[in-house]
């Protein structure tokens, strides 16, 4: 790749990694009210002569909770629990000075604080976000041996905090859902035309690198990602405020598209390359010609030309064309003509959704299609919160209940040891592995979880205290230097936190070591050996306890994981063979339904994600095959509804009928044996294959030697159907299940011999 191409690839990269902006403007908002509170309170202590430096620091740290800590689902419910902070605050840091000359009893409060911050989680986000205010606050009001004396300027620290947190949620850097959705849109452009850009540099490079392979699927995994937000976007903003006269669904349906387009591109170039079939000249030129056009097309663009679009469907036009020569010729091709295909259908899709798109943005709806329309965009809109509350009420059974008492006990646990190791350890920080035990139970359900959390905490704290030391001496005396220093280490942790939790602790560790250095005059070796000592100490408490006391084992969180997705693929593919034996030319859109779906799985890896990737480790309970099998069910299940006709209108000849009607009943009957083996309940049935079904359609009719069109396009819609049961099959047999079709031709044998 050339200088100037790897310049561009980089910097398009750039623009594309934060879709939404979503990183930054959190990451913003955080730096910009710890900023704007700590000089405010230290202009208002200079202006008035006070001493307190400390309540800069507690200003500091209320306006990062402010902004992080707020989790309710409405704004107007944000709003609230944000003014209710104060209250906490001040309540907590006034008991934590009052009570720090009674023994322990202000541990038993900040014990008693940590246990509610779980349990009342059940209640609503708003009781957590006002306990972990509360319990960071008398954390810092023990770190700091705050006095009584000094409470008025610490008060009206917490007040500026707040306030700066809640003038930058709300008033400066006001969320706007639809703003968020046009820049993941915009990212999601930008990943596709890069990874439109390395298919293209495959097709015409004769030659295969392995380095460009690697890259181009690193760039559609990314693009998944990206399409995975945007569904989630989707359902928070109004389409129409953006680009009117679209639909949600609409929108999601192109999105679904073009990232299922990149996907069978990749797959079927590598496998086109391999098997020679891109020698054909005629066949390269119209491949480059459909990828080039749709790499162009602009289609979300205010002032948007069809030009490319139109180019496209000429190349489409192309490949349809040449597909009805070569499937003239028996056999003669090979497979790789079915590669072909699903690339013509899914670019025919993406093609259509683009032109419906903009027709739908140019029309002009006179007042009555308007109000049609608004109809429209409503019941949608009823539909999808209909959905999020079938969604919430299964949670509250399955969780609400249940896990936020299991966490309030071990947290309960966890802190009491915590406390007493802590004093045991240290007089000066003894509520710093306290802290690790708390932040390492936080949205841990698993113990896998918990696990993989504690360990990325440590490693974390472990690498920035490392480089925390050498930042302090190197800007040691110099304020300003540090100030910057500290305050861009905030930023960075705040940004990269969804990127990677390790990276955010490293950079939480280098800003402690900063502040440390800035409030004691000087940062120790010492100082901050402990302080990684006391993280890993704290992190392995955490995992000890969620591991013995009611644990929630990955395998059962995985498995339940499991059961939802396979209900939702059982329901997909019942859709997909009725749609098949109807003949009727109705809309087939399993977008929303893949999305999901799609969240399952990634869930699932969330939970099973292992440390090292070395073959085997850390694997005991074989996940990485479980989750490798449902992945490629998954892979195989998107290919299926994206490659196929959605307005499908074909009457089956009756013979394919029956076969499709058995292999609806074979599929149905192997996921209802997989998820009952995985809800642990006894099933002797045995799953079944689809070999016979399978020859029977291939073989078909025959007319002068050519094969029926009806037959073509049948094996094209079904060419996934047979890898999704293969899998299916995989993972039953791996939970102990029998194969039917295996024990008769066995049988079979026994009697032949």
């Amino acid at each position: 790749m050339r200088s100037w191409q790897m310049q561009f690839y980089w910097l398009a990269r750039l623009f594309a990694s934060d879709p939404g902006l979503k990183r930054f403007e959190q990451a913003g908002k955080v730096i910009l009210s710890v900023m704007s509170s700590v000089f405010t309170m230290l202009l208002l202590l200079f202006i008035f002569q006070g001493k307190a430096v400390p309540a800069a620091i507690i200003a500091g740290v209320l306006g990062m909770m402010g902004i992080l800590t707020v989790a309710d689902d409405t704004e107007k419910q944000k709003k609230i629990t944000t003014l209710l902070l104060p209250l906490a605050s001040i309540t907590a840091v006034t008991l934590g000075s009052f009570l720090s000359g009674y023994g322990h009893l202000v541990d038993a409060v900040i014990l008693l604080v940590v246990v509610l911050a779980f349990y009342l989680q059940k209640y609503g986000a708003r009781y957590f976000s006002i306990c972990m205010v509360g319990f960071m606050s008398i954390y810092f009001a023990s770190l700091l041996r705050l006095q009584p004396a000094q409470l008025p300027w610490l008060f009206a620290g917490i007040l500026v905090g707040i306030t700066f947190a809640f003038l930058y949620n709300f008033v400066f850097f006001k969320t706007n859902p639809e703003k968020v959705l046009k820049r993941s849109i915009r990212s999601f452009h930008t990943q596709t035309n890069l990874a439109f850009s390395l298919i293209l540099e495959m097709i015409k490079d004769p030659v295969t690198k392995p380095e460009r392979i690697r890259k181009l699927i690193n760039n559609v995994r990314r693009l998944r990602e990206y399409a995975r937000m945007i569904s989630g976007d989707l359902s928070s903003a109004e389409v129409h405020k953006v680009w009117p006269g679209v639909s949600t669904n609409q929108l999601r349906l192109y999105v679904f598209d073009s990232e299922m387009l990149t996907e069978a591109l990749t797959d079927a170039i590598i496998k086109l390359k391999s098997s020679h079939a891109l020698e054909y000249t005629e066949l390269r030129r119209l491949l480059v010609w459909v990828v080039e056009s749709i790499r162009n097309a602009e289609v979300l663009a205010e002032e948007y030309e069809t030009f490319h679009l139109q180019e496209a469907e000429k190349a489409l036009q192309g490949i349809r064309f040449a597909l009805n020569d070569l499937y003239t010729e028996k056999e003669q091709s090979g497979e790789w003509l079915y590669l072909v295909q699903r690339i013509e259908t899914i670019a025919n899709h993406v093609i259509e959704g683009a032109f419906s798109i903009q027709e739908a943005m140019n029309k002009k709806l006179s007042g009555n299609e308007l109000r049609e329309y608004l109809l429209d965009v409503n019941s949608e809109a009823a539909e999808q919160t209909d959905e999020e509350e079938d969604q919430e009420d299964k949670e509250d059974k399955e969780d609400k209940y249940n896990l936020p008492r299991k966490k309030a006990l071990q947290a309960l646990v966890a802190g009491a040891i915590s406390i007493v190791l802590g004093y045991l350890l240290t007089s000066t920080h003894q509520y710093w592995i306290l802290l690790t035990a708390f932040i390492v139970l936080l949205g841990t359900e698993s113990v896998g979880r918990t696990y993989i959390k504690a360990f990325q905490r440590s490693f974390g704290t472990v690498l920035g205290g490392i480089a925390g030391f050498g930042m302090a001496l190197a800007v040691e005396g110099q304020q300003a230097l540090q100030l910057i220093c500290l305050f861009a280490s905030i930023f960075l942790a705040f940004y990269l936190f969804q990127v990677s939790y390790t990276l955010m602790s490293f950079f939480i560790t280098m800003m402690m070591a900063l502040m440390y250095d800035l409030l004691l005059g000087g940062v120790t070796l010492q100082l901050l050996g402990a302080r990684v000592l006391d993280t890993i100490i704290g992190a392995g408490i955490a995992f000890v306890v969620s591991y013995w006391l009611l644990p929630v084992r990955t395998k059962d969180k995985v498995a339940d994981l499991s059961v939802e997705y396979l209900e939702d693929l059982k329901n997909c593919l019942n859709e997909y063979m009725n749609h098949l034996l109807s003949g009727e030319q109705t809309l087939l859109d399993f977008t929303n339904t893949a999305f999901e779906m799609d969240q399952k799985l990634e869930e699932m890896k969330n939970h099973t994600k292992q440390i090292f990737r070395r073959a085997g480790s850390l694997d005991p309970s074989g996940f990485s095959k479980w989750i490798n099998t449902l992945g490629a069910v998954h892979y195989y299940a998107k290919h299926l509804v994206a490659s196929s006709n959605r307005t499908l209108k074909r009457e089956q000849a009756p013979e394919y009928r029956l076969a499709i009607l058995h292999i609806k009943d074979v599929l149905q009957g192997n996921i209802d044996i997989i998820t009952s083996l995985l809800a642990n309940e006894r099933n002797s049935a045995a799953v079944r294959g689809l070999e016979k079904q399978r020859k029977t359609i291939e073989k078909g009719p025959e007319t002068d030697g050519k094969r029926e069109h009806a037959q073509i396009h049948l094996l094209h819609y079904l060419y996934y159907i047979w890898p999704i049961n293969e899998a299916l099959l995989q993972l039953a047999e791996d939970l102990g299940a029998a194969r039917k079709d295996l024990e008769e031709e066995q049988e079979t044998k026994r009697h032949s011999s």
